[in-house]
């Protein structure tokens, strides 16, 4: 189980599943989502622990950047405006479906993911989205949203929970992932990549 912070209720869920319906520009994810979101909607006996992460609402307004380490030493080495920094995941778990699609969770594969700043930044990770790209290996559905997500940050690191329809293990696919990930700052300037992998057997 997780944390009692990721644990929301059917409701929540709801509003999670048809944001995404509404955001994602893959017409048959689109169409998933929807259904999920109308029988989450229509159960009302549903609960689920899981957590999310939140569409990113930029405003637009120019990026206030901090200074680099010329603005003060001419000589010194870096850049005059500190760069959007690289992003530092860790994938902390990740869980695989063991029932049929349905109105339980158990047909859900989940991942989660922490993101932190390099020590040597200065920003905040609570100043950034974070935008996932998959490189490479085949998904069973789509993960990772083509839109930048927010989480909940706590201590310096940003919490973000994705799930996806995962089925039955009879039916499922292994996990062999590899992802990209980059910050967005608030203008929709973007910062360099780093690279991770998510890697998972079929459930049990």
């Amino acid at each position: 189980n997780l944390p009692n912070q990721h644990r929301i209720s059917r409701d929540d869920l709801f509003s999670v599943a048809l944001t995404q319906a509404l955001a994602t520009s893959r017409p048959v994810m689109r169409n998933l989502l929807v259904l999920v979101a109308v029988s989450l909607a229509s159960t009302s006996a549903f609960a689920c622990s899981l957590a999310g992460a939140e569409l990113f609402v930029p405003t637009l307004k120019s990026w206030e950047r901090h200074p680099g380490p010329k603005q003060s030493d001419e000589t010194a080495e870096g850049d005059y405006w500190e760069r959007i920094p690289v992003p530092v995941v860790r994938v902390i778990k990740v869980s695989r479906g063991s029932a049929k699609p349905g109105a339980s969770c158990d047909d859900a594969g989940t991942i989660d993911l922490e993101i932190s700043l390099p020590a040597s930044s200065t920003y905040s990770v609570s100043e950034f989205a974070v935008y996932f790209r998959v490189v490479s290996g085949k998904l069973p559905d789509a993960i990772f949203p083509d839109v930048p997500l927010v989480g909940e940050v706590k201590d310096g690191r940003m919490r973000i929970f994705l799930a996806w329809l995962d089925g039955h293990p009879k039916q499922q696919i292994p996990l062999d992932l590899h992802v990209e990930a980059f910050m967005v700052a608030n203008d929709l300037s973007i910062g360099m990549s780093t690279e991770f992998n998510v890697k998972a057997d079929i459930g049990g």
